[in-house]
């Protein structure tokens, strides 16, 4: 990279590289192949640690049949780190049918098979047994869904809580950047010795401690949750859980302990100083955008975004089948327009730029500049009074439909986005700028018709993308969306949009199928979609992933009034909603 103008990558060990490679005070360990950009974790951590004076080294992919390719760099002088990577392990591995996955973009040349299965566990395992004496922080995605005791789809059984398998020192949940300072310098007290590292309240931070010792740590409100063989005695207690950390994921809230034989897990609530620091933070990470020049082929995941812009963070919906609250929250956190107009301005100068910004987004596209606006605790003690929720934003969205219904919510609405794309599409050397992640159509209302047709004549290449999920009011009640948002108005204003515009667009619709109490329910989206002649290759069976309020009711066979629910389970029942679909006539143009 010498020459290119480009801030210069992390060590990386080669995998064929054997004995001490410098004198490093951080090792990470990542289930990806090492990419320097945003969307893999791994940089993003390796950039926020040398941006506090460490020096890093990172283990890409290492073999884990033994602890050699752990040893490439010797021990640091701080700690380990170790990710899955940008998804769970177990997803990336398998389908939702599962069946294994016969690539994986985030590797080389897209090969299947180069990250190990509960990647996280076994890449401690394998540390441990190499460096008994070395700390281990564990963080990432993976870490973040499992951090408390979870179903596993792929084995159908309860596991304990990842610190509980993985002998690590301390997880970090959620987006890192802001808390990193804290969990370093409680790293560098201890002098790289895990014998004195000492137990203390760190936001974001789970530990695993010495069962009834939480007392010690905690002096504000606890709220003791479920442990495992609670669960595993009485199932129904996996969904107690699952919306005890669905209401519980804010700055603010309560310590939650799990107990357990071998240890309680403690886990911290962030705090908003650390939470606003995020963005401070990533703002002033410079990334070459490309993969470590070890390489020799390329990472199919990284031409799609390899120059997107974040927007902001977190989301403000309660989707009932999504992990992104247990990860990223729901505080809208927003970019200054200033830092991502600075971005963005860089990308001229890059040698792989040609003018196209694939994406600029960030969760719930729409949300970009509703810090203010937050969606009241959904209440766990609805569950037991036989309650049932929608979440906020979807019961604002659902009135006589999208673009046709009165105004709800933010009054910021649509305007800033499109504002922000205009101001980017304006920056020399940039020609288009394009929302290749879509909008979250029932958000849309009657006074963003301008933005929107601002966003459709110049920030939609072609596609825009939405996700409806189902169509069935019941089934959208228990996905924890508008029941009554309209997409079929949807459509026939997207397409008068699209006339008034003078362009030829393309709506690609997301559906999800067998879902929880969806069964016979899924025939409405064939019947749909043969009626508005749409495309129908974007549809996914209901994929349980640790955590979230879906994957209780999938495992309980309960909804949230404790009512049984019938549940797809077999790969043939599984899949009997996409063949209704895929049966059907080819979805047609706009």
């Amino acid at each position: 990279m010498t020459g290119s103008g480009l801030p210069p990558l992390a060590t990386l060990g080669r995998i064929d590289r054997r004995g001490e490679c410098g004198d490093f005070d951080a090792i990470i360990v990542t289930g990806d192949a090492y990419v320097d950009h945003h969307a893999f974790p791994a940089a993003v951590v390796v950039r926020c640690l040398q941006a506090l004076g460490l020096r890093v080294a990172v283990i890409a992919q290492p073999r884990w049949d033994s602890p050699t390719d752990f040893t490439v760099f010797g021990a640091p002088r701080l700690f380990f780190g170790v990710s899955a990577g940008a998804m769970d392990s177990m997803v990336a591995n398998y389908t939702s049918l599962k069946l294994p996955r016969q690539t994986d973009r985030l590797s080389p040349g897209g090969r299947a098979g180069l990250r190990p299965k509960r990647a996280v566990q076994v890449y401690v395992q394998r540390l441990r047994e190499a460096f008994p004496d070395v700390p281990i922080v564990v963080g990432g995605i993976e870490a973040s869904l499992r951090r408390f005791a979870h179903y596993d789809f792929w084995e159908d059984r309860l596991r304990d809580a990842l610190l509980i398998d993985a002998p690590a020192d301390l997880l970090v949940y959620g987006m890192a950047e802001g808390v990193l300072p804290r969990v370093v310098a409680w790293l560098q007290a201890a002098a790289g010795s895990r014998r004195a590292l000492r137990p203390a309240v760190l936001p974001q931070g789970c530990l695993r401690v010495k069962p009834g010792s939480w007392r010690e740590l905690t002096g504000g409100e606890v709220r003791l949750l479920p442990t495992a063989d609670d669960i595993r005695r009485e199932p129904r207690r996996l969904l107690e859980l699952a919306l005890i950390l669905d209401t519980s994921v804010r700055p603010g809230g309560p310590v939650l302990v799990q107990p357990h034989p071998k240890g309680d897990i403690i886990c911290f609530p962030p705090q908003i100083e650390d939470v606003k620091a995020e963005l401070a933070m990533f703002d002033r990470l410079a990334f070459t955008r490309r993969p470590h020049p070890l390489y020799d082929e390329p990472i199919p995941g990284l031409e799609p975004v390899q120059f997107s812009v974040v927007s902001h963070r977190g989301c403000l919906g309660a989707c009932s089948f999504c992990a992104l609250a247990m990860h990223q929250g729901r505080l809208i956190r927003s970019r200054d327009p200033a830092a991502i107009l600075a971005e963005a301005a860089t990308f001229p100068a890059h040698p792989d730029f040609r003018g196209t910004i694939p994406d600029l987004g960030g969760p719930s596209v729409n949300m970009y500049a509703w810090d203010q606006w937050t969606v009241p605790s959904l209440e766990v003690e609805g569950f037991a009074r036989g309650g049932e929720r929608t979440s906020t934003v979807a019961a604002a969205s659902a009135g006589a439909g999208p673009l046709t219904g009165s105004p709800a919510g933010p009054a910021a609405g649509l305007a800033p986005l499109a504002t922000l794309l205009q101001q980017v599409r304006a920056l020399p050397g940039i020609r288009h700028v394009f929302l290749g992640s879509g909008l979250r159509y029932d958000l849309v209302r009657p006074d963003d018709w301008p933005a929107f047709l601002e966003i459709l004549r110049w920030h939609v290449s072609g596609q825009l993308k939405v996700a409806p999920e189902h169509l069935d009011p019941e089934v959208l009640t228990l996905m924890r969306k508008g029941p009554r948002a309209d997409f079929a108005a949807f459509v026939d204003a997207f397409r008068r949009a699209c006339r008034e515009v003078g362009r030829d667009l393309y709506l690609v619709p997301y559906f999800m199928t067998a879902f929880p109490g969806a069964g016979a329910k899924d025939a409405l989206i064939a019947e749909f979609v043969k009626k508005f002649r749409l495309a129908h290759e974007q549809i996914q069976e209901f994929t349980p992933t640790p955590g979230t309020v879906a994957t209780a009711m999938y495992w309980t066979g309960l909804d949230l009034r404790g009512r049984p629910l019938a549940v797809a389970r077999t790969a043939t029942d599984r899949r009997a909603g996409r063949r209704r679909i895929q049966n059907g006539q080819p979805g047609g143009r706009r």
